[in-house]
């Protein structure tokens, strides 16, 4: 549901704008899982551990290290970057749990490049879960991306 703002361009409604607790991954169990199914896609500022679950949504996990940056503000940024990028292609992505480690350098980059290179590698999570997926998978992962 939007609501349509006083300059007329659809907004949304209030409470949209976050991912909600059941769409994170929160326990030390959950991120094992999916550091354990070793499956993992690398960028130049990131890698994403990529496990599928039986659930009807995918699942996000942040790790954003000092080694990233000793700044908590520049850590905090590219944390929220990674939530909004995830966040906008939610709909789009098959129904696998993801962390996103963050690699040094990250930080020194504008807002635009991490966004960039963030929608790669959701591709190419989905390619790799169209890949791994058996012949009788959901549509959702076997049609990613087919726009």
């Amino acid at each position: 549901m939007t609501e349509v703002a006083s300059s007329g361009s659809p907004q949304p409604a209030a409470g949209h704008g976050c991912l909600g607790r059941q769409r994170k991954l929160l326990t030390n169990a959950q991120f094992s899982a999916v550091f354990d199914h070793r499956k993992s896609i690398h960028g130049k500022y990131f890698s994403i551990h990529v496990a599928g679950n039986a659930l009807d949504h995918p699942r996000l996990g942040l790790a954003v290290s000092r080694r990233v940056s000793k700044k908590a503000v520049q850590r905090n940024r590219i944390k929220r970057q990674i939530r909004e990028s995830f966040r906008l292609r939610l709909v789009e992505l098959p129904t696998i749990d993801l962390v996103v480690v963050a690699k040094a350098g990250g930080a020194e980059q504008a807002n635009q490049a991490l966004r960039r290179e963030l929608d790669k590698l959701w591709y190419r999570a989905a390619e790799r879960c169209a890949k791994d997926a058996p012949k009788n998978a959901s549509e959702k992962c076997e049609n990613y991306w087919l726009r």
